[in-house]
């Protein structure tokens, strides 16, 4: 199986360090250009499909790389980012201060993790034969590479808008 996970690009909320949870946004001119990128990236590579997350910003690249790649999407309930409930909108790092906010994320983080191996187990029994991308988010991402002993980022870092990390199990 060769799998590409790949950060949606960037939308506004992500230049203002808001939270985005689950909320719709949607990609703003540098979003679709990393997503245009992107996908010039990984053509030609034999992508048998794309997978996005249902929220809007990921559906949204995944629309452009699949018109991009000519490879067919189909939103997934599988990796789908963490819902900051009434958090959303927020700024991130004003809320990194807040204590209640901090212990509610790290419990969330712990159930992410628990997610993020039932939906890569999900995945690889679908897929394991395949060439799949899959258009995420970047706590995701991050968490993808924690449970498959993969870490390139620190524990702080996320991966960019736009980038993609490629694995072959």
């Amino acid at each position: 199986m060769k799998v590409c996970f790949v950060r949606h690009g960037e939308t506004d909320w992500n230049t203002e360090g808001r939270l985005q949870g689950h909320t719709a946004t949607s990609l703003n001119a540098t979003g679709i250009r990393q997503s245009r990128q992107c996908a010039k990236q990984l053509a030609g590579e034999g992508w048998d499909v794309i997978l996005s997350s249902p929220l809007q910003r990921a559906r949204e690249s995944a629309d452009i790389l699949s018109a991009c790649m000519g490879v067919p999407h189909f939103a997934s309930p599988l990796f789908t980012e963490l819902d900051y409930n009434h958090w959303n909108g927020e700024d991130r790092q004003t809320l990194m201060t807040d204590h209640s906010f901090k212990k509610w994320y790290q419990s969330e983080m712990n159930k992410l993790e628990k997610q993020v191996k039932r939906d890569w187990e999900a995945l690889y029994h679908t897929y394991r034969d395949d060439a799949v991308i899959v258009v995420t988010h970047g706590l995701v991402i991050q968490q993808i590479e924690k449970v498959l002993n993969r870490q390139s980022q620190s524990d702080s870092e996320i991966i960019s808008n736009g980038s993609f990390i490629c694995i072959h199990v």
